[in-house]
């Protein structure tokens, strides 16, 4: 297994790159470097964190990006963010086999967390990016039809407006 220090995953050793961040600066893990475990829901953060500081591991938590804003702001339960749960590498198997006595990760999810992909996943084909012209095109066509929309909006907010104000000055009634 290879450290990525920038993104605190583990990666096969056969990679020469992060599947995260795409740095090549890998190397091997320390036991004190940081692991990212799993990211997961602030109700199984507060199972694991309870099982975590039984147990004698030390752990970090942080949000997990921009998903949704954390509970303390919302001020109501259940929890709605996301966050993410990292270990010491030497205390990496111990953390594993404690989320799997508690039910919330098995082993192939602590796999899948640790940047290794499953073995039953194919890597999906990349698609090729648009040509500048392509592009030049399309978004020709996309402000076209963007003031299309807007005029006819206009035109059928003003038509309907002209209907409502002569039926209204004709004596509909």
């Amino acid at each position: 297994m290879l450290y990525c220090p920038k993104c605190q995953l583990l990666i096969d050793s056969d990679a020469d790159r992060c599947a995260a961040c795409g740095s090549k600066k890998l190397r091997e893990p320390g036991p004190d470097d940081p692991v990212l475990l799993l990211t997961t829901d602030e109700t199984n953060t507060t199972m694991i964190r309870s099982v975590f500081q039984e147990n004698g591991i030390v752990f970090v938590e942080q949000d997990s990006g921009f998903g949704s804003p954390p509970s303390i702001l919302l001020g109501s339960r259940p929890f709605y963010g996301n966050r993410n749960i990292f270990v010491a590498f030497r205390d990496l198997d111990t953390a594993k086999e404690l989320l799997n006595g508690i039910g919330i990760a098995d082993a192939q999810d602590a796999k899948l967390e640790s940047g290794s992909p499953a073995p039953e996943e194919e890597p999906e084909p990349e698609e090729e990016p648009m040509s500048s012209r392509k592009r030049f095109f399309w978004r020709i066509v996309s402000a076209m039809m963007f003031i299309l929309i807007v005029w006819g909006v206009v035109a059928a907010a003003d038509f309907l407006a002209n209907a409502l104000k002569a039926f209204f000055t004709k004596g509909g009634f």
